[in-house]
């Protein structure tokens, strides 16, 4: 089993009772703590790469379930963050076609860092990758009720325990999902399917708060302008750069630990 790791990369979002934007306190703290998750993760495999955790820590049951977790909870809240972005008005095509732009480089940065750095296991489609799909193909469910994409999301996520599709008999079809031919070695997998079904499950319950109006909820439960609160809301505003230099950071300062340590 693969593990993956993801990250979400927050949309500009808009309050119900206000015509100017406002980040969601709320979310971005949940995404902060979805990225503190992935700092511990990637730390560890880190101390295991270079010897200082027992080898094959990483591939137990328990690091793999915790891996797939943040995947989903970064998934999950970018499928809030797109129905927020366009709840009370039209994609701005300028702001959205720059952050699409934005997460293309960092996945084509990715692979070709990973590339370097671990030949044959590079990133092929990774979750910068996803998130760059799930961007565009999110749209085509913005306009669905919410029941309508909590039942996909479900039937999606459910799809790998349906085994591979026929026509999925190469490599070529990885970034969508499981192929009937064994998997190339890769540090980072996430495709399409399945993990798309949480990226409109998060739709789904964004759907429900506004069909509900329920949004004020989430808007009142943080105050943003609290010390406290702008601490946590911090990291999940920089997702993506955190995203991008937080594992060579890692990486680095476990190496030199190595050589110090002899």
């Amino acid at each position: 089993m693969q593990i993956v790791i993801a990250a979400a990369f927050p949309a500009t979002t808009e309050t119900p009772d206000m015509t100017s934007p406002a980040r969601l306190a709320l979310i971005d703290s949940a995404r902060t703590g979805a990225i503190l998750a992935m700092v511990i993760f990637h730390f560890t495999y880190d101390l295991e790469l270079f010897g200082f955790a027992p080898r094959g820590t990483m591939a137990s049951r328990e690091w793999i379930l915790f891996a797939q977790g943040i995947a989903g909870s970064f998934l999950f809240l970018s499928g809030i963050s797109l129905v927020l972005a366009t709840k009370n008005h039209p994609i701005v095509l300028r702001k959205y076609l720059i952050r699409l732009v934005q997460i293309g480089a960092g996945a084509i940065t990715v692979t070709l860092g990973t590339y370097i750095a671990m030949g044959s296991s590079f990133v092929r489609f990774g979750v910068l990758h996803h998130m760059f799909a799930a961007s565009i193909l999110g749209l085509l469910f913005l306009r669905l009720p919410f029941w309508a994409n909590a039942t996909f999301g479900a039937a999606i996520l459910a799809w790998p325990h349906l085994g591979p599709w026929p026509v999925l008999t190469n490599t070529f079809w990885l970034w969508l999902g499981k192929t009937s031919t064994p998997l190339p070695p890769m540090v980072d997998y996430v495709p399409v399917l399945p993990w798309f079904g949480a990226f409109l499950l998060g739709m789904a319950l964004a759907g429900w708060l506004t069909h509900a109006d329920k949004w004020a909820v989430l808007v009142t439960s943080i105050n943003p302008n609290t010390r406290l609160s702008r601490i946590l809301s911090w990291p999940g505003q920089h997702t993506l750069a955190i995203y991008l230099i937080h594992q060579p950071v890692l990486l680095g300062g476990v190496y030199l630990g190595r050589i110090i340590a002899g």
